[in-house]
């Protein structure tokens, strides 16, 4: 599970980082609508927004899996060694099932 979040954390961030190189090369001189500059391209500012929406939520993704990763460190710092092999729940002796 950690490798997996792990991976999911080391993606997401790498996709921000490349998100963020193609906003800050190809679009920066973008500027919000409220500016009294002249009028800018359409499609150039439609980019910037769907650039920096995909870049917000990656980097919610990965601010997520950290949070889980460090979630679930704890939690194996806290569990006791021989805990992982001890099941949850007692077994009892059901009639007629075969288990002793």
């Amino acid at each position: 599970m950690i490798r997996r979040l792990v991976f999911l954390l080391a993606t997401s961030l790498a996709s921000y980082g490349g998100f963020y190189l193609i906003y800050r090369f190809y679009l920066s001189d973008i500027v919000p609508v409220a500016s009294s500059e002249g009028p800018q391209s359409l499609w150039r500012f439609e980019a910037a927004f769907i650039l920096t929406a995909v870049m917000w939520v990656s980097l919610a993704v990965a601010v997520l899996a950290a949070i889980f990763i460090a979630l679930l460190l704890v939690r194996q710092a806290q569990r006791p060694q021989g805990a992982a092999t001890v099941p949850p729940w007692p077994r009892r002796k059901v009639p007629g099932s075969g288990l002793r």
